[in-house]
């Protein structure tokens, strides 16, 4: 066929013409690899086909090549697609579909690049260059070096399941698999707390602009433009959070003036009434100047009443150059996100609020101030911050420390981890800070020393310092520590929900890995340090690593009665900081699953080659009998080995060698809820 001089010109039948070539570099492409080309073609020079140098053939002139893509990719129908991964310098394989013309190459498929291929600048044709491009730039020491795609240990390691800022830590330096993972996600409730939603949506946006904060600070082109449009996108939303606050305000604010104005216009008769009497001595035009004067307020009441609801809708669309200004702020000044922050963004907020509504409303109330003369140096800014009642954006705020129903004890859920427990925020707190906070910028403001910028409208908060980086700062407003911590102590396990109170338990840690900020490891175990009372499900567990180090944790917690029985480990996690270590003795065998067929004949083995014996009833297996005093400094696996029995699944919890459990008790601080 080959040979044939009939040609059919139609592909296939007259055979293939192969060739192996080389894509040149990107920047030959024009609009192409730019976002303004079509389809997924490349430029090719074709070996034996196209001359080795640039002056008889510029790259720019070099014929397109199709990509012929693999039936698992999608070719774009019902959005079924996948990108073509093709770059610059790769040495790829296909045939004509124009035969001998060779003119219309198509791409099959690339030979994968080896540690021997030389990542250099673009030099000339058929000489080895780097993949790498002014738009994508080689990483910064994340990756190990070179542009191999081979499976041998200098190969680049696979995306991990944790976060970005985790996964390009000091200890790991890999690339995260979905940067999504650790976001907080608010799940439906029938009582959704807006406080809960502002610090959601505060902790997701820092962890979005910490992958782009070194980028920023070293003045990368593009990154500083990316953070400004997440600041506004987050400002919308915020917005529109923050929109049932000031609603809630300016309700509340309204229902408590109404008893307080009828109040003094019934002081104001009062007082009319005895001055014309006793300037008169007539009961009756008394009480018609009292009812006169009365009348002469019923105009400015209902300016004020009128005012009241309009100036929810002024006081939402002028929030969004504050909480720009506080976004900036934290992104400039916090280096960590801890609860604190959250707080005070919350205060500012509220601050910025109650200012506006007290401006707005100041005509209104001077209208009034005859019937407010009788409440001796009355403000309505002060009116305002008197009580946790005005900031009722939503009332579960003022639930605090009460015990919530089992249907809503998770609120929220980490992604990658698992639910998260309810924040109990102490609204009173963030009131107290937030008035703190607008008292310092007053004084500074009457001493003729105002603040500068936004500090001076809504108040002197730590997160506009940058002080709250420092060690051991505290203020005026309490210690809201905000830098990288100093030490990093053990997880920490926060069990809650399922309807009980009181149980806490502490992580046991192994597998472990010496790193450059201290030793590292994985949550092989975790102890029961009470087991509570009162649970009618089992509670939820969650891993909580302050540094924001370790990722990947997840335990499930066991009951017996309405106690606590066991937690046992579902993933053990990586990179959380370990701390003091002792290798772990095997403190309980618990049967997950009892499978059937088992005999007394049977016995089980772990991964490390220690046999245990069991006991089996109906085939059923009870029981799995330690006595080994094997230390263990990682979770050990347990199979049933049997010829007839299958089901059973075995997991193991540890425990501290007794001669360390007084000591190690004392030393670790537990959570309780």
């Amino acid at each position: 066929m080959e040979e044939s001089l009939l040609k059919s010109n139609f592909i296939g039948r007259d055979g293939f013409r192969w060739w192996v070539g080389q894509i040149p570099p990107l920047s030959t492409m024009g609009k192409q690899t730019k976002g303004g080309g079509w389809g997924n073609r490349y430029k090719v020079r074709i070996m034996g086909y196209h001359p080795a140098n640039t002056i008889e053939l510029k790259d720019e002139d070099l014929p397109w090549a199709q990509c012929l893509l693999p039936t698992t990719s999608g070719t774009g129908a019902a959005n079924y697609a996948s990108d073509v991964k093709l770059q610059q310098g790769d040495v790829v394989f296909g045939f004509f579909m124009d035969g001998d013309n060779a003119q219309v190459p198509v791409i099959l498929g690339a030979f994968g690049r080896t540690d021997y291929v030389p990542s250099k600048e673009y030099s000339g044709p058929f000489i080895p260059f780097t993949g790498y491009t002014n738009e994508v730039k080689a990483p910064d020491g994340k990756l190990k070096k070179g542009e191999s795609n081979e499976q041998n240990a200098a190969a680049q390691d696979s995306p991990i399941h944790a976060p970005k800022k985790v996964a390009e830590s000091g200890n790991v330096k890999q690339i995260s698999y979905f940067d999504g993972i650790g976001d907080v996600v608010k799940l439906g409730s029938e009582k959704p707390s807006t406080l809960d939603k502002i610090t959601s949506e505060i902790d997701n946006f820092l962890r979005e602009v910490q992958k782009y904060s070194d980028a920023v600070k070293e003045g990368i082109e593009g990154a500083r433009d990316w953070l400004n449009q997440e600041i506004d996108k987050k400002v919308e939303k915020l917005k529109s959070i923050s929109s049932g606050l000031v609603n809630g305000m300016v309700k509340d604010l309204f229902e408590r003036l109404i008893p307080i104005i009828k109040s003094g216009l019934d002081m104001l008769y009062k007082q009319v009434y005895a001055l014309v009497l006793a300037a008169t001595g007539n009961p009756v035009a008394a009480h018609l100047a009292g009812v006169a004067a009365q009348e002469a307020m019923v105009a400015p009441v209902n300016i004020l009443q009128d005012l009241i609801p309009c100036i929810a809708n002024t006081i939402i669309n002028a929030l969004g150059n504050t909480i720009k200004q506080i976004l900036e702020s934290v992104v400039n000044n916090i280096a960590n996100f801890v609860s604190c922050v959250a707080d005070q963004v919350m205060g500012g907020i509220v601050n910025d609020i109650i200012g506006r509504v007290a401006s707005g409303l100041s005509s209104a109330i001077g209208g009034i101030q005859k019937i407010l003369q009788f409440f001796e140096n009355f403000n309505l800014e002060d009116f305002l911050r008197s009580a946790v009642s005005s900031i009722t954006g939503l009332p579960d705020l003022l639930n605090c420390g009460q015990k919530s129903s089992a249907g809503s004890d998770v609120q929220s859920w980490t992604i990658g981890c698992g639910p998260k427990s309810p924040s109990n925020k102490d609204l009173q707190n963030i009131l107290d800070v937030a008035n703190t906070a607008f008292e310092i910028s007053k004084s500074a403001r009457d001493t003729g020393n105002p603040l500068e910028g936004v500090q001076d409208l809504i108040g002197a908060f730590d997160i506009f310092t940058g002080l709250s980086n420092v060690p051991d700062y505290s203020s005026a407003l309490g210690s809201c520590f905000t830098g990288i911590p100093r030490f990093c102590g053990p997880p920490q396990i926060k069990i809650f929900g399922g309807g009980g109170i009181g149980g806490s338990a502490i992580p046991l840690m192994g597998n472990l890995v010496d790193a450059a900020s201290g030793m590292t490891g994985s949550i092989i175990s975790v102890k029961i340090t009470n087991p509570g009372s009162g649970y009618v499900f089992p509670p939820f567990v969650e891993v909580m690593d302050e540094c924001g180090q370790g990722y990947g944790a997840v335990a499930r917690a066991i009951l017996k009665g309405d106690q606590l029985d066991s937690i046992y480990v579902v993933s053990e996690g990586e990179n959380y900081p370990v701390g003091d270590f002792t290798p772990y003795n095997i403190s309980d065998i618990v049967i997950v699953d009892p499978g059937s067929g088992y005999s007394n004949e049977d016995y089980a083995e772990d991964s490390f080659g220690n046999k245990y014996e069991i006991q089996v009833t109906n085939g059923y297996l009870v029981k799995v009998i330690n006595n080994n005093n094997t230390e263990f400094t990682s979770l050990p696996t347990i199979r049933i080995v049997s010829d007839t029995g299958s089901g059973a699944i075995v997991r193991v919890n540890l425990d501290l060698p007794p001669e360390f459990q007084g000591e190690v008790s004392q030393n670790i601080d537990c959570i309780t809820t």
